[in-house]
């Protein structure tokens, strides 16, 4: 893939990434079933990468540029960012006389349920590409539950997975 065709890749990614995980799927597709470029492991590692990274939403781009094109491939990802970033700006200042109009409103409604279909797409690829035993299972929904009902820290609840999956590998888990 040249790298004019990584930017736009990301570009049109980063593109509809509003606060969160949605364009994965999209990216997934188009690099990895359609070109090639990228299998469900490496994909699976450059979200986790890109998740754990402090910075921006959308941040994922980055790894997912350096795992399909290296170094050049990383740069290019993170101009998109940048592009991304200022054409946002621009669309705000136009919302703010449209945020009000019903159209409006019922077109973000039908973007949030289009983002979840994608969310939930991305789920499933996810699981797929990482859970092969009953400790990733039980690592995952350990993971869930601490995130998803109390306040523990991100980076804790990564460290202890990856301590709980260091431990396993000693011990011949």
């Amino acid at each position: 893939m040249d790298l004019l065709s990584l930017f736009w890749t990301c570009v049109k990614v980063s593109m509809i990434t509003f606060g969160g995980t949605a364009p994965l799927p999209l990216l997934r597709d188009e690099l990895g079933h359609q070109r090639g470029l990228l299998n469900d492991d490496d994909f699976a590692s450059a979200l986790a990468i890109g998740l754990i990274t402090p910075g921006p939403n959308g941040i994922f781009v980055i790894p997912i540029g350096y795992f399909v094109a290296g170094v050049p491939g990383a740069l290019v990802a993170s101009l998109s960012l940048c592009v991304v970033a200022l054409t946002v700006l621009i669309l705000l200042w136009l919302h703010k006389w449209i945020a009000h109009l019903d159209a409006t409103k019922d077109a973000l409604r039908g973007i949030q349920s289009a983002t979840l279909g994608l969310i939930l797409t991305l789920s499933y690829t996810i699981v797929v590409a990482t859970i092969h035993t009953p400790l990733d299972v039980a690592i995952a929904v350990a993971a869930f539950v601490l995130l998803a009902f109390t306040r523990v820290d991100v980076l804790l609840i990564v460290g202890g997975a990856a301590a709980i999956g260091l431990v396993a590998h000693l011990h011949g888990g």
